[in-house]
């Protein structure tokens, strides 16, 4: 079983990999990416089921990164919420550290404006536990919604 902290990045249809994350960074790295333009609810079961298949296999996910694509129709409002909340439910239960939503700044002031109105309406859980809730506009530095936790300088187990 891995006991090594693990993240999991989550990419809508058209979004790109965030430029400020290094895929080489220490631990475990899973990727979800929808690679086709189907309704946006799709990405919601590819990501549950992902999830379920990491949890079987002993992966520990304590961050995720949300990387939101930029569409501000009710469809995509809709499930980018149901995502982030399902993946705030993970965390809590499994004792995980951060969930970060990531926009690229070329995908404008709207997109912007969608991605820390979600966070805003995330934040009331994550206040309510011990999920630190983060937003990174293209390279800008993150906003958190409360200081990390300390990471351990050395892996145990």
């Amino acid at each position: 079983m891995r006991n090594r902290p693990a993240t999991l990045v989550v990419i809508e249809f058209g979004a790109s990999w965030p430029r400020w994350m290094n895929p080489a960074h220490t631990g475990d790295l899973a990727v979800v990416a929808q690679h086709y333009e189907g309704s946006p609810s799709d990405l919601v079961g590819q990501v549950a089921n992902r999830v379920m298949r990491l949890i079987q296999a002993g992966w520990h996910l304590d961050e995720v990164v949300l990387v939101v694509n930029g569409r501000a129709d009710q469809d995509a409002i809709a499930a980018r919420s149901v995502i982030a909340r399902g993946l705030m439910a993970h965390l809590r239960e499994a004792g995980g550290v951060q969930l970060t939503l990531s926009v690229s700044e070329a995908l404008g002031r709207r997109a912007s404006h969608s991605t820390t109105t979600l966070a805003a309406s995330l934040e009331p859980v994550a206040r309510t536990t011990d999920i630190t809730l983060a937003v990174r506009i293209g390279e800008e530095a993150p906003v958190f919604s409360r200081p990390l936790p300390p990471r351990p300088l050395f892996a145990t187990g």
